[in-house]
Order: structure tokens, then sequence, then C-alpha cells
């Protein structure tokens, strides 16, 4: 079992090319900055920040990139100790009511499970399909869709032995499809369950429901104000999710995997330093030379 300083990796999913950086740039950062995991949300259609328009994330298209430039990424990222994959997921949806966006989806995300096995990837997480702005359907119908993936991608995913599963929604959909596929988990994404459930108590109940389920955890703070949530805070601006509790109850309960960290930044190097603080927390918190005095990252 690697030490929890080696489980802690960055996910590509907050990685803006606010200064024209690609895929190889990032990685080289990432790596200089001594982290030994990293995630890849293969597409170059994503963004988060920037004005007046967005800075798109780094990354890489599955449907453009040829097979040596995939060989090329996976030579890159060798100076990782582990890798996993992360599925697009702006404009794509399982459950749509459009048939058409519906095959599409299915395929995109077979694209990526094949992708994070020619890259050896530890973990592969997947965000389940939702509603249709304007087409009303039954829960149960959406969420149906979302089983019917994990039906269909389960006995692969166990003939490679690669753990995959949903992250984002409330517990009761991920509960939905887990109950209903066997060996298919979650990805915890803390600041996700936080928001869906919106109360300490609501977010543990995650922890308890699908320990020995959770493939991969994602980490970020919220800062809860009076517009509401924003997530994918670094840990200073947090003032939601009990850090301390968090990743102690998380030892606790054998949890292995990867802790993978989404945070905002303006640019890839604000990035790694907010993602170099959740690392010293976590590490601290973990191994009990860290407490903190308040959510926010703080210690006594």
């Amino acid at each position: 079992m690697l030490s929890i300083e080696h489980r802690i990796g960055v996910s590509t999913h907050f990685l803006p090319s606010t200064h024209g950086e690609d895929i190889f740039d990032a990685i080289e950062m990432i790596h200089q900055a001594g982290f030994k995991g990293f995630e890849i949300v293969p597409t170059l259609d994503q963004a988060q920040l920037g004005h007046p328009e967005n800075y798109p994330n780094v990354g890489i298209d599955l449907f453009e990139a040829t097979p040596d430039e995939i060989a090329r990424l996976k030579q890159a990222l060798c100076v990782f100790d582990w890798v996993t994959v992360h599925s697009p997921h702006l404009d794509w949806n399982l459950a749509s009511a459009n048939r058409h966006l519906r095959r599409l989806t299915w395929d995109c995300f077979d694209r990526c499970f094949e992708f994070a096995v020619e890259l050896g990837a530890i973990a592969l997480t997947y965000h389940g399909g939702n509603t249709t702005w304007g087409f009303i359907r039954d829960r149960e119908r959406v969420w149906d869709y979302n089983v019917g993936y994990a039906k269909h991608l389960m006995p692969r995913a166990g003939e490679v032995g690669m753990p995959v599963g949903f992250e984002a929604g409330g517990l009761e959909y991920l509960k939905y499809v887990c109950d209903r596929v066997e060996g298919w988990g979650i990805n915890l994404d803390i600041g996700h369950a936080y928001m869906a459930a919106g109360s300490d108590k609501g977010f543990f109940a995650y922890v308890e429901e699908f320990q020995g389920r959770i493939v991969e955890v994602h980490h970020n703070g919220i800062n809860h104000y009076w517009g509401g949530y924003m997530e994918h805070q670094p840990p200073h601006l947090n003032n939601a999710i009990d850090f301390q509790r968090t990743y102690e109850r998380l030892k606790e309960i054998g949890y292995t995997g990867p802790i993978v960290c989404e945070i905002q930044g303006q640019d890839i190097a604000q990035v790694i330093e907010h993602c170099l603080e959740s690392k010293e927390m976590i590490v601290g918190i973990w191994n009990g030379t860290r407490r903190l005095s308040d959510r926010w990252n703080k210690a006594t």
C-alpha cells in the first residue's frame, strides 16, 4: 500500500491553459511540485476560469488523438506512480432525452475506458447522466440509463481489474446504481457530497454507506456564503467541510485509494500552490501530526 504522501495527485480538470500550456507542460509542472499521481480528463473542450473568455483546461481529445500521440502521453506519464482517468462531462449526458446524444455519450465513455486501460490507470470516474431541461421524466427512468451503462461496462472493468464508479449526485441516486450493479463504486467528491447533503450528518452518511466501494476521492473545499456554495476552493477558504473528521474517518474505514485535488486557480502555478497546501493538510491529519482549530486550514 502506498503511503498517504504518495496517494495525493492533481486533476487536469482544474488546470487552465492560461499561458498557453499543454498537457505535457502540466505533467512537468505537477511532477516538479512533488506529486506522485495525476488524473486526466481526456478532452480539450472543458474550462472553468478566465475572463472575458475561459481558458480551456489542458488535456487530450480521444476523438482526434492518434495512437502515436497517446503513446507519447503514456510515456510522459511514467514520471508518476499512478494515473487515474475522469470522463469529460460538459454537454455529455448518459440520460439525455435525445437518444442520439445518449449513444454518443456511451461511445465517448467507452473510449475513456479503453484509454484508461491503455494508460494502466488505477481508477476511472464517470459523471452519471441527468435530466434534460424542458423534458419531464420520472427520476428512476433517468437513473436507469446510468444503471444501464454501468451494467454494460462492469464485465469489461472486472476483466481488467479497473475500479470504476460515478461521482456527483445525491446518496439515494448513487446507492440506486450501486445496489443494482455488483462491483460498481463511487468517486467520493467531498465537495459535491457535502453540497448534496447540506450537513455533516448527511455528508458522513456517504462515507458509511459506500465504505469499501469508494474507488477514488476528489478533494476540494467549499466556501459557504450569502449566494450559496462556491466549490473547488483551497483549504484556507473552506468553511463548510470538516476536513479533520473527513480524513480521520477515511483512514478508519481503511480507504487506500487515490486522493485527487480538484482546486481552482487562475493558472497552473496557483493551482499547484493550492494543491500543495491541501497535500500538507491531508498528510498531517492522516498521520496525526496536524489538527485543525477551524474548518479552514488553520492548525491548533
